[in-house]
C-alpha cells in the first residue's frame, strides 16, 4: 500500500533519505541522553562516595580527640601525684599539678571531685568548689568506677563554675538561614563539650573522687580547621574553598569552616529543615545534596551523641556542588558535541550509500522510459558485486566509527578511575603528614609549658649570681667558677628561649658557623661531667669545611641531647665517635656513633616521636630527640638513625652550607 500525501511525491531516494534520518536521530537522541545519565549519575556518585569517606575521617579525628582527653584523665588520675597532694593537704601543689595538666593536654577546664561528686578544686576557678556535679554524666560513671568520654550539652550556669569566661564563649545569636525550620529562639546559651573523666583512688582501692575535664566546641575553630586541612586544603573552586567541615549544636553551628557572603565564619546559622528532621528528630544520617548557607553541597551528616545516646548534635562535611556539576557539564557538552559531530559524518556517508543503492534503479527506470517510447536499444550496466562490496565497506565503516566512539568512552571511564586513585593517594599521604605534624604540635605545645617554667628560676640563679660576682673581690678563687655558672646560665637562658620560639614556629636568629668548632666546645661542656670519665671520645673532623647558617645554642641542644643519650646507653663507659664530612647536595654531615646497647628495629622509627623513650621509667621524659628533630628541620636538614642491637648506635646530621661557601668549595 503506497504512502498518501506529499510522502508520495517524493522519490524513493528521498523516502530512504527521510526514513533514516529520522531513526537516527531518535536513536542518537536516546543514546545520548542515556549516556548523559549514566555519566552525570557516576560522577554525582563519586562525589556522595568521596563527601561519605570525607565523614568517616572527620568522624576519627573527633573520637580521637575524645580518646586522647580520656586518655589524659586516666593518666592523670591513675598515678600517685592527686593522692599525695590530697593526703597531704597540699592545695598549692595540687592547683598547680592540675594546671600544668590542663594546659598541656588543652583541656578548657579541669577539676577534683570527692566520693560523693562535690567538687574539691577547679584549676580555672580557684574559689569556687563543694557544689554537686554527679549530675553530669561522665563525671557519674567515673563516681562509678569507669572511665568515660562523651559529648555533653552544659547549662550556662555549669560553664559559669568551670571559667566565667566559658558562658560567653557559649553564646550566640541564632541568624536566620534560608531552608532552616522556624526559629524557637533567637539565642543559644548552652555548650556543646568534649568531657571525660576518670576515678582517682587512694591506696587501697578506695574511691577518692573522680577527676574530669572537657573542651567547649563552640567557637573551637581550630579543631575544624584542622580537620579541613587533612581533608580539603589547597583545593578551591572559582576563589571558594571546595569543602567545609561544621559541628553542630542542636541546629545551630557553634564551629565551622563555612563562610558567610561577607567572608565571615557562619557562625549562628542552622541547618537546614530536612536534615534537621533526618539527623537531629530521627537520628539518622543524611547523604545527599543539602542547602549550607548560600550554596548546594553534597553533603554527609550524621548525629553527635551523648553519653546517654541522646542527640546533641551534628558532624558533617560536604562538597561543593558547583564543582561537580561544572564538571558533569562539561563531561555531557563533550558528549553531545562528539555525537553532533559523528551525526554529521553519518548523514554524509548515508547520502552516498542510498545514492549508490537507488542508482542502479533509476537506470531501469530510465530504460524503462526509453523502451515506452520505442527505444528498445536500452542497456543497463550493473555490477551486484560493487554494490555489495560498497555496502560492506560503509557497514564496516559505520561499525569502526561505533567502535571508535565506544573506544573513547571507555578511555573517559578508565581516566576518571585513575583520577580517583590519584586523589585517594594524596588524600592519604596528606593524612600521614597531619599524623606527624600533630605530634610535633604536641611537642611544641609542652615545649612552651617547660621553657615557662625554667625561665624563672633561671632569671633568679642568673641575678643571684651576678650579685655575689660584684661582691667578690678580683682575685677571689670562685670567681672563675661563678663566671662559668653566669655563662652556661645564660646559655640555658638562650635554650628556653629557643624552646619558646620553637614552640611558637618562629624563625631563629642564625649565623655563619663552623660545625667543627661547635661540636668541639660542646664536647668541652660535657667532657668534664662524671657521665663522661670513663667514655673514649674520638674526634674525626675533614677540615676547612664550608661554614653553616644556624643558631649556635639551637646546634648545641641538639648535640648535648644525643651525646648524652649516647653516654647513657653506654652506661658511660665506652667509645663515642663524632665524626664530619663534606655531603652531597651542598651540605655537610655529622656522624655521632657510641658503642651502646643500640636501640630494637621495632622503635626506630618512634625515636623521633614526643614522648617516646627507651629508658627506664623516671630517668627520661621522651623529649630530647622531638626537640632535636624540630631543631634539625627548622635548619632545613635532616637527622636520621641507624642502630644495631648489642653493638650501638649512629646518628646523622646533614645541615646545608652557607650559599656563597657552597658554590665556593664546588669551584
Amino acid at each position: 500500500m503506497e504512502p498518501a500525501g506529499p510522502l508520495r511525491k517524493l522519490s524513493i531516494k528521498t523516502k530512504l533519505i527521510f526514513s533514516y534520518l529520522v531513526i537516527l536521530a531518535v536513536g542518537g537522541m536516546a543514546t545520548s541522553l542515556v549516556g548523559s545519565w549514566i555519566v552525570s549519575t557516576a560522577i554525582m556518585r563519586q562525589a556522595q562516595w568521596t563527601a561519605d569517606q570525607n565523614l568517616a575521617t572527620a568522624r576519627t579525628i573527633y573520637r580521637d580527640e575524645l580518646a586522647t582527653l580520656q586518655r589524659t584523665v586516666e593518666l592523670a588520675s591513675s598515678g600517685s601525684t592527686i593522692q599525695h597532694y590530697v593526703s597531704s593537704r597540699d592545695r598549692a601543689g595540687l592547683i598547680r599539678y592540675l594546671g600544668e595538666i590542663r594546659t598541656d593536654a588543652g583541656f578548657d577546664f579541669l577539676t577534683l571531685t570527692d566520693a560523693m561528686g562535690r567538687t574539691v578544686l577547679r584549676s580555672t576557678e580557684l574559689e569556687r568548689f563543694g557544689d554537686d556535679v554527679s549530675h553530669l554524666n561522665v563525671v557519674r560513671a567515673a563516681l562509678q568506677g569507669r572511665a568515660a568520654s562523651a559529648t555533653e550539652v552544659l547549662e550556662p550556669e555549669d560553664l559559669a563554675k568551670e571559667d566565667a569566661a566559658l558562658p560567653e564563649q557559649a553564646r550566640f545569636r541564632v541568624v536566620a538561614t534560608p531552608r532552616a525550620a522556624p526559629a524557637e529562639r533567637v539565642e543559644e546559651r548552652t555548650g556543646l563539650v568534649l568531657m571525660a573523666a576518670a576515678p582517682v583512688y587512694a591506696s587501697g582501692q578506695r574511691l577518692l573522687g573522680a577527676l574530669y575535664g572537657g573542651v567547649l566546641l563552640d567557637r573551637n575553630l581550630d579543631f575544624v580547621d584542622r580537620v579541613w586541612r587533612v581533608l580539603y586544603e589547597g583545593e578551591t573552586y572559582q576563589g571558594q574553598n571546595v569543602g567545609s567541615v561544621t559541628i553542630f549544636e542542636g541546629d545551630v553551628r557553634i564551629a565551622t569552616t563555612v563562610e558567610t557572603a561577607e567572608g565571615e565564619r557562619a557562625l549562628g546559622t542552622r541547618v537546614s529543615q530536612e536534615v534537621r528532621n533526618a539527623v537531629l528528630d530521627q537520628g539518622g544520617s543524611w547523604n545527599d545534596r543539602a542547602f549550607v548557607v548560600r550554596d548546594w553541597y553534597i553533603s554527609s551528616y550524621e548525629p553527635i551523641q551523648d553519653y546517654e545516646g541522646r542527640v546533641v548534635g551534628i558532624l558533617y562535611v560536604g562538597l561543593l556542588e558547583a564543582r561537580y556539576t561544572a564538571i558533569r557539564n562539561q563531561v555531557i557538552f563533550s558528549f553531545f558535541g562528539i555525537a553532533g559531530l559523528g551525526f554529521i559524518l553519518i548523514i554524509a556517508i548515508t547520502y552516498g550509500m542510498i545514492h549508490n543503492i537507488t542508482s542502479p534503479l533509476a537506470q531501469v527506470a530510465a530504460a524503462a522510459r526509453n523502451i515506452a517510447d520505442g527505444d528498445f536499444d536500452q542497456k543497463v550496466d550493473h555490477d551486484a558485486d560493487v554494490e555489495i562490496g560498497t555496502l560492506a565497506q560503509s557497514f564496516n565503516f559505520m561499525a569502526a566509527s561505533l567502535r571508535q566512539m565506544r573506544s573513547d568512552l571507555e578511555e573517559w571511564g578508565r581516566t576518571l578511575e585513575e583520577k580517583v586513585e590519584q586523589r585517594t593517594e594524596e588524600l592519604l599521604t596528606m593524612q600521614a603528614r597531619v599524623a606527624r605534624s600533630e605530634r610535633l604540635a604536641s611537642l611544641g605545645m609542652l615545649s612552651a609549658g617547660v621553657a615557662h617554667e625554667i625561665n624563672n628560676p633561671l632569671g633568679g640563679i642568673l641575678a643571684l649570681t651576678a650579685l655575689t660576682l660584684e661582691d667578690l673581690p678580683a682575685g677571689h678563687p670562685d670567681r672563675e667558677n661563678l663566671q662559668e655558672v653566669v655563662t652556661q646560665a645564660q646559655r640555658c637562658k638562650d635554650i628556653v628561649k629557643g624552646l619558646l620560639e620553637f614552640s611558637r614556629q618562629s624563625q631563629a636568629s642564625a649565623e655563619l658557623l663552623e660545625l667543627n668548632a661547635v661540636v668541639d666546645e660542646t664536647l668541652r661542656l660535657v667532657c668534664k661531667q662524671a657521665a663522661f670519665f670513663n667514655v673514649d671520645i674520638v674526634k674525626d673532623f675533614i677540615p676547612g669545611l664550608p661554614p653553616i647558617m644556624a643558631n649556635k645554642s639551637e646546634l648545641q641542644q641538639v648535640l648535648l641531647n644525643i651525646v648524652m643519650n649516647a653516654s647513657q646507653a653506654m652506661g658511660e663507659q665506652g667509645t663515642l665517635t663524632l665524626a664530619t664530612r663534606m655531603a652531597e647536595e651542598d651540605s655537610v654531615e655529622l656522624t655521632i656513633s657510641d658503642t651502646g646497647h643500640g636501640i630494637p628495629p621495632e622503635q626506630i622509627e618512634h625515636v623521633f616521636d614526643p614522648f617516646f623513650t627507651t629508658k627506664s621509667q623516671g630517668e627520661g621524659t621522651g623529649l630530647g630527640l622531638s626537640i632535636a628533630f624540630g631543631i634539625v628541620t627548622k635548619h632545613r636538614g635532616t637527622i636520621s638513625v641507624e642502630s644495631e642491637v648489642g653493638r650501638g648506635t649512629r646518628f646523622t646530621i646533614r645541615l646545608p652550607a652557607a650559599p656563597a661557601f657552597a658554590e665556593r668549595s664546588q669551584s
